[in-house]
């Protein structure tokens, strides 16, 4: 019991623990000189840590009770001075957040939610004659929402081509005709030397039959569309989280504040806001905007 109570970091003044609320949002934890999250002071270092929760209040102290188990706990306890926090609607709302300052102030203790730029995707397309093919695109180069033909996000271009090459693996496709080898024209590939393909390299599967089940194995790695003609908000409590192809513009508690997000434009495409919001969409109720 004794040691499962939470110490208090020595830097740390108790009326910043006593100040927090037991209630959805995001802390901060800087270290000298910290400070600067939304609505406060102008900060003259980056945080340390960002972190989110239903219980601010319990969530902050579960970090000091841990700090004889735990490393990096530890580690964290020892450089903390000052904490900041941002109440939210809810889960939803702490989740968004939490997200978007991680990428934005990239604080030297978090490990995920980073920002990543070479995010690629798998689009099925056809070529001049008909025949479906597979080509990897670039995030950057794409209005995700809008499509209906992507398939998987990858961190890597490697990574990508490995999971097509597990696809092809486990499902008898042939690699070449994905695009994963160069072989010659009508010859019959390695892969079906070893009975791994079914022959669609050189006429011994129709291009046809060959197609489905490409699609078919594809089918679970499929991107969700877009399905609104436009924006559409998420209300959760008194907050409406705006949202528009699967892109988080922001949050808004006022119809003035809706109005300047609606015309503010969209952000780059993020994995891990399009993660949060495709389980939204579900839970909370949609308004039209």
């Amino acid at each position: 019991e004794l040691i499962g109570h939470p110490s208090l970091p020595p830097h740390l003044d108790p009326e910043q623990i006593a100040a927090l609320p037991d209630a959805p949002g995001v802390y901060l934890f800087y270290g000298e000189r910290g400070g600067g999250a939304e609505g406060g002071t102008e900060s003259t270092a980056l945080p340390l840590y960002i972190g989110k929760s239903t219980r601010l209040r319990s969530r902050v102290l579960s970090h000091f009770a841990a700090d004889h188990q735990s490393d990096r706990e530890l580690s964290l306890s020892q450089q903390v001075r000052h904490i900041e926090w941002i109440e939210t609607a809810g889960e939803i709302g702490a989740l968004l957040k939490e997200a978007e300052l991680v990428k934005r102030l990239q604080p030297t203790h978090n490990r995920q939610l980073r920002r990543n730029r070479e995010l690629c995707t798998w689009r099925l397309a056809t070529d001049i004659v008909g025949d479906w093919r597979l080509e990897l695109v670039h995030a950057a180069d794409l209005d995700f929402g809008r499509r209906d033909d992507l398939y998987g996000f990858f961190r890597t271009r490697r990574e990508a081509t490995n999971r097509l090459r597990a696809l092809a693996r486990d499902h008898a496709l042939c690699p070449p005709l994905l695009g994963l080898e160069k072989h010659p024209q009508g010859a019959r590939c390695f892969d079906f030397q070893l009975k791994r393909c079914r022959g669609a390299c050189h006429g011994g599967e129709s291009p046809q039959a060959h197609a489905l089940r490409l699609i078919e194995a594809l089918h679970a790695m499929k991107v969700e569309h877009w399905t609104w003609p436009g924006p559409i908000g998420l209300r959760e409590g008194e907050a409406i989280h705006v949202v528009d192809g699967w892109r988080w513009l922001g949050t808004a508690t006022d119809e003035a504040t809706l109005a300047d997000i609606l015309e503010a434009g969209r952000p780059a495409f993020d994995l891990d806001i399009y993660k949060i919001l495709v389980k939204a969409v579900k839970r909370l109720p949609i308004i039209r905007l």
